[in-house]
């Protein structure tokens, strides 16, 4: 497996962060505002997204995570979304309503 190297390069008041031992501790917010480009996913959501790898855009995934966050907030918690169906789905272009998604991409 190829290894990829990313160099990130932060700027931060001194009141923003604190340093022990080589390690930065600071607060999402802070780290978000200067790495807006870095995403931190689950493993799950990784191996996920792995398999639409080369296919996938930026909005295709903010679509995906917009949509995901409403059927969660219009359907019951309860329920687990098929985030395949729900992926191919943005990546084909095809667009649906809530409703449609809420019927068709339930976990079984």
């Amino acid at each position: 497996m190829k290894a990829n190297q990313f160099q990130l390069n932060l700027n931060m008041d001194a009141d923003e962060f604190i340093e022990v031992d080589g390690h930065l501790y600071a607060c999402k917010d802070t780290i978000k505002r200067e790495t807006n480009q870095l995403h931190p996913i689950s493993e799950e959501c990784l191996k996920l997204l792995k398999e639409f790898e080369g296919k996938l855009t930026q909005k295709i995934i903010h679509e995906w995570l917009t949509l995901t966050r409403a059927l969660d907030q219009s359907c019951s918690y309860e329920d687990q979304w098929d985030d395949r169906i729900i992926l191919h789905e943005l990546i084909e272009g095809r667009r649906h309503s809530i409703a449609w998604y809420a019927d068709h991409c339930k976990s079984s």
